[in-house]
């Protein structure tokens, strides 16, 4: 609302340390890095190697889906059946309602 023009506002700067301008062992690291797995100092890399030959790896992967699936249809089921139990119990709700006499309550809620 009131401006101070005599005095210049402080000014928040945010040096990040993740800035490779702003960090020389970055650069060095980074640059000794990239010659590493360029080759200049040898292979720095390994095979990779799996531990599974690949038809158990296939037959593994086959028997994980077919329990994925079996599971499926177990948990649909279990919805399906708890769907049709509370579909059940709101009809039984409904059909109290409809039987039962609430003139009492009334009458009790008009005297109070």
């Amino acid at each position: 609302m009131f401006r101070n023009v005599r005095v210049e506002p402080r000014k928040f700067t945010f040096r990040s340390r993740h800035l490779p301008e702003l960090d020389g062992t970055w650069m060095e690291r980074k640059e000794r890095i990239e010659q590493e797995l360029q080759g200049v100092e040898g292979p720095t890399h390994r095979p990779i190697r799996l531990r599974k030959s690949a038809p158990t790896a296939a037959s593994d992967r086959l028997e994980r889906r077919q329990a994925q699936i079996q599971s499926s249809k177990w948990a649909m089921l279990r919805a399906a059946l708890i769907a049709v139990g509370l579909v059940w119990l709101a009809w039984k709700g409904l059909q109290w309602v409809e039987q039962s006499d609430f003139s009492g309550v009334l009458k009790w809620m008009e005297d109070a």
